[in-house]
C-alpha cells in the first residue's frame, strides 16, 4: 500500500513537472512584436495591414499589433498623448504635411542603412527625409469626362486656363482646410491663381474628396480634382475610354504617404529588430503590389508589378515643385477664409 502511495505521489509530481515545462515552453514561444498606429481604412477590417499580418508573422517571426484611428488627421491627435506613444513603435499613413506636424514625436536618426533610396521610384527619392519612409504615392490632377468636351473644344493645359470663360462652373475642388487633395491643389496653384478669382469659376468647394467625386459622377461638373488612380477605378468598371486627365505643363503634385518610427531612447532599430523587419517587409515588391490593390495608390518602389487595371494610370512626366513646409501650409489656411470673403461652402 505504501509503495502504491509513493508511486501515486511520484506520478503526481511528474505531472506537475510536465505542466510546468509546458507553461515554460509556451512562454518561450511568445514572439516579439511591432506596434503600428494607422488610420482605419489602412489598418481596419479588410484593410492592407490585416491582409498581410499572417505573412509578416511567418516571414519575420514578429507579431504585428495594429491600432487604428478614424482618419490620418486623428493619427496626429493620438500621437500628442504621451501614454499613447509609449505603446507604439511605428506610425503608418502620414502624408508629408502631417509628417511635418508629427516629426517632433518621431525618430530623426540616419536610416540610410535600410538602403531605401535605391529601391524607390525616382519621383520619390528626393522625398526621403530624416524619419520619413515613403510607402505609396498618388499624383493629382483634374479627371474629366470625355463626352463633356466636344471635338475641337480645348482642354486646359496650364493652371491659368482654369480661368477661361469656357471652363466657368465646370470644375470641382476640395476645401484645403478639410481635405489633403484640396490642400495640395491650393499649394500647387498659389503662385499662379488667386482664390478670390477662382471662387467665381469653380462649381463648388467640396468638403472632402469623396463628396466631390460623387458630384462629378452625378454630372454636376465636367472636371474634378482627384488622383490619377481614379482612372484605374474607371477601368475596373469597364469605363477606361470615357475618362482622362489633364497633364499640366507645370507638372502634377504628388501626395506621398509614409511611415515614421516613434522616438524612443536610443536607436529603435536596434532596441526592437521587428521595426526594421516590418519596414523591409512593406517595401518588398510583392507586398507593395498588395498595397496598391488595397489603397488605390501607386507603389513607392520602382519595378513593382501592379494589378492590370492600374496599367491605365499614366506615368507622371513631371512632378510639380511646391513647398509643404508648415509655415507655408499654415499661412495658406490662415488667409483662405478671408480670401473667400465669407462665401458659403
Amino acid at each position: 500500500m505504501k509503495i502504491l502511495q509513493k508511486f501515486t505521489t511520484f506520478a503526481i509530481f511528474l505531472l506537475f513537472l510536465a505542466l510546468g515545462f509546458t507553461a515554460c515552453s509556451k512562454k518561450e514561444k511568445a514572439l516579439p512584436e511591432v506596434r503600428v498606429l494607422t488610420y482605419s481604412s489602412l489598418g481596419g477590417k479588410g484593410g492592407f495591414l490585416e491582409s498581410i499580418a499572417a505573412e509578416f508573422k511567418e516571414r519575420s517571426q514578429c507579431e504585428l499589433k495594429i491600432e487604428t484611428t478614424l482618419g490620418a488627421a486623428q493619427v496626429l491627435s493620438y500621437l500628442e498623448e504621451p501614454k499613447q506613444r509609449e505603446r507604439l513603435d511605428l506610425v503608418m499613413g502620414l502624408d508629408e504635411i502631417l509628417f511635418e506636424r508629427a516629426k517632433s514625436f518621431l525618430y530623426q536618426g540616419d536610416l540610410s542603412a535600410l538602403g531605401l533610396k535605391e529601391k524607390l521610384n525616382p519621383l520619390l527619392r528626393d522625398r526621403l527625409k530624416p524619419g520619413f519612409i515613403p510607402i505609396d504615392y498618388g499624383a493629382l490632377s483634374f479627371i474629366y469626362r470625355k463626352s463633356d468636351f466636344k471635338e475641337g473644344q480645348k482642354l486646359p493645359s496650364s493652371l491659368s486656363d482654369l480661368m477661361k470663360p469656357e471652363l466657368k462652373k465646370k470644375w470641382i475642388i476640395q476645401d484645403p482646410r478639410a481635405s489633403s487633395p484640396g490642400m495640395l491643389f491650393f499649394l500647387f496653384s498659389d503662385s499662379i491663381l488667386k482664390i478670390s478669382e477662382m471662387k467665381r469659376q469653380w462649381v463648388t468647394l467640396a468638403p472632402s474628396w469623396d463628396s466631390s467625386y460623387k458630384m462629378f459622377l452625378a454630372h454636376d461638373a465636367s472636371l474634378v480634382w482627384s488622383y490619377l488612380s481614379s482612372l484605374a477605378y474607371h477601368a475596373s468598371k469597364g469605363e477606361q475610354d470615357q475618362y482622362s486627365f489633364i497633364d499640366f505643363k507645370e507638372g502634377l503634385p504628388l501626395q506621398v504617404e509614409g511611415m515614421g518610427i516613434l522616438n524612443q531612447v536610443g536607436n529603435p532599430l536596434v532596441s526592437n529588430p521587428c521595426v526594421e523587419r516590418f519596414i523591409q517587409f512593406v517595401l518588398d515588391s510583392k507586398v507593395q503590389s498588395k498595397l496598391v490593390e488595397k489603397q488605390w495608390m501607386m507603389p513607392a518602389l520602382q519595378n513593382v508589378t501592379v494589378p492590370k487595371i492600374f496599367e491605365s494610370v499614366p506615368q507622371v512626366r513631371k512632378a510639380a515643385t511646391l513647398s509643404m513646409s508648415l509655415e507655408n501650409v499654415d499661412h495658406l489656411i490662415s488667409r483662405f477664409g478671408k480670401e473667400l470673403q465669407g462665401d458659403s461652402l
